[in-house]
């Protein structure tokens, strides 16, 4: 009869693992779907190329990620209770979504909750299989004028910033940035000689054709990183107990709206502080100026990145955190900064510091970006919800916790 039960647990184990092979090959494939159409709704070629529409390619969007609804509801097997505060969750930011005009949001949360048993590390690669083509062939028809190359210059500087068939050259360093994020989530931030020579060359290639400083500094903590500076960094985050990462990271994210608020014109340090992070202070401040913060989110009328109507004033809130309070509203940026603090202290509790450090940059870079909800740049949040291999053997450092 042992054998009779271990052959019948067999089984039960075959079927289980088949049942979860096959809900993430789907989950899989809707992604990839999602995330080629997203991406090149993000690039010039949607304008100029015969058969690629932008309206077509939400439809498709808005089609794959209710089938991923659909996994999560009926194939995912939460308990009721759960699945019906996810299905509550889910109203919420449509409304939230609703009054903002922006779905991003939306996308992202439904395709967050449905990678629950998906391998992050598949995802990672899908990620950079699909990415980095797209967007190679994007810059090569750009710069051979088969579709549009938008060139920019900043106020008072003559340096031309190609955008390499992106809306903006920032955009097109915020892509490297995020490729070169997923790669050395893959690689477990230890990359070999070719490998940081290599990140180096593209750093420098990037930073010529783009002239996006504080997207390239962030570039340059990723090669440090991946040159040995990893395990620092792990020592680091473990001198702090739990409770003081929690609150670093909420006071981070209150000064990054505050900022813009505090900004004074007229004094010269903060004039500094505003040339050095591209007027993204200035148009800050009209935002708040302009637009009372709501409860649950609202349209806030915006003129470039890529939107850019001829004869009005340039304006565009870059920040993902201002963004996010002022497009989505104070409940939705209270309640999604909570879910990415509480991620960040549990992985750090699970000894997935890989993850951990790799959140912690989408942050600092969502203070000058506009991309932590947008899928074509930032996937690193995917790995909250699905399969994350934890940091269990780290050499040279030391098994500690944070739990204080």
């Amino acid at each position: 009869s042992t054998r009779v039960r271990s052959s019948a647990a067999s089984d039960v184990y075959k079927r289980q693992k088949k049942y979860r092979q096959l809900t993430e090959w789907f989950y899989l494939c809707c992604l990839a779907i999602f995330f080629i159409t997203i991406y090149i709704n993000g690039t010039t070629m949607v304008d100029q190329i015969t058969y690629f529409n932008k309206l077509i390619f939400l439809r498709i969007e808005q089609a794959v990620t209710l089938l991923v609804m659909g996994k999560i509801v009926l194939l995912d097997k939460y308990p009721r209770k759960l699945t019906i505060k996810l299905l509550l969750i889910f109203m919420l930011i449509t409304y939230i979504c609703y009054r903002a005009r922006a779905y991003e949001p939306l996308f992202y949360t439904v395709f967050l909750i449905g990678a629950k048993d998906v391998d992050f590390r598949k995802i990672l690669k899908l990620y950079l299989t699909f990415g980095i083509p797209i967007f190679i062939v994007s810059a090569w028809l750009a710069l051979n004028d088969y579709i549009l190359n938008l060139t920019l210059q900043r106020p008072g500087d003559n340096t031309v910033r190609i955008a390499l068939g992106n809306y903006s050259p920032s955009d097109a360093a915020a892509h490297i940035f995020y490729f070169m994020l997923a790669y050395a989530l893959l690689k477990r931030f230890k990359w070999n000689i070719p490998e940081i020579i290599s990140g180096i060359a593209l750093l420098i290639c990037v930073y010529t054709l783009t002239a996006t400083k504080l997207d390239e500094i962030l570039i340059i903590l990723i090669l440090l990183l991946c040159a040995g500076g990893y395990k620092y960094a792990v020592k680091f985050i473990q001198r702090f107990s739990l409770k003081q990462v929690r609150w670093g990271l909420w006071i981070y994210a209150v000064i990054n709206v505050m900022l813009p608020l505090m900004f004074n014109p007229n004094s010269r340090i903060w004039s500094i502080i505003n040339t050095l992070s591209s007027a993204r202070l200035f148009f800050g401040q009209v935002a708040y100026h302009d637009y009372a913060i709501p409860l649950f989110g609202q349209f806030v009328y915006q003129n470039g990145n890529g939107s850019i109507k001829p004869g009005e004033a340039y304006f565009f809130i870059d920040s993902s955190f201002v963004r996010a309070l002022l497009m989505y509203g104070l409940v939705f940026f209270v309640v999604a900064m909570f879910y990415i603090i509480s991620s960040i202290e549990s992985n750090i509790k699970q000894r997935n510091y890989n993850l951990v450090i790799a959140l912690i940059l989408v942050l600092l870079s969502s203070a000058i970006d506009n991309h932590l909800w947008d899928m074509a740049f930032n996937i690193v949040f995917l790995g909250m919800f699905a399969d994350v291999q934890s940091d269990n053997e780290i050499v040279g450092i030391e098994n500690e916790s944070n739990t204080k």
